[in-house]
């Protein structure tokens, strides 16, 4: 795997290096600590300044990996950034496709915490009982 990711982030003749991945020491090393730690099914933390190549380097050996891997972000706006411009650049880098998936984050879907204080401010609204009780049903999957 290490060759792998030398042969990505290492450096290429002039015109050859796809967008976002110049040669940088720091991101060759990330890389390889993230493909180790995914290799060994252990747990990585890094830290490292801005312009460093994180993005790239926790994503390509993700990719390239045999496993599937879960990708965590902060903001919407990163995880669009991740899905709509990162990952295109990263699979023409590698050459190959990959298979993605992009999920928003769990404020968008409906759990029972959420019911129940959708129905208490509702019900604290005015609005008659039997109503949200039938919502609550709708919400189940029954209509």
């Amino acid at each position: 795997m290490a060759s792998d990711l030398n042969d990505t982030f290492g450096p290429r003749p002039t015109g050859a290096q796809p967008a976002g991945l110049r040669a940088r020491e720091d991101q060759l090393a990330m890389a390889e600590h993230v493909a180790a730690a995914l290799e060994g099914r252990e747990t990585l933390i890094v830290e490292a300044g801005t312009g460093t190549g994180k993005t790239f380097a926790y994503l390509v050996p993700a990719l390239t990996s045999d496993g599937a891997v879960i990708v965590s972000t902060g903001t919407r706006a990163l995880q669009d950034q991740l899905y709509h411009r990162d990952l295109p650049a990263i699979c023409g880098a590698l050459g190959r496709p990959v298979r993605v998936a992009l999920l928003k984050g769990r404020a968008n879907y409906l759990c029972k915490h959420r019911l129940e204080i959708a129905e208490q401010q509702a019900y604290a609204r005015g609005l008659r009982r039997e109503v949200a009780t039938r919502c609550r049903r709708c919400a189940r999957g029954r209509t």
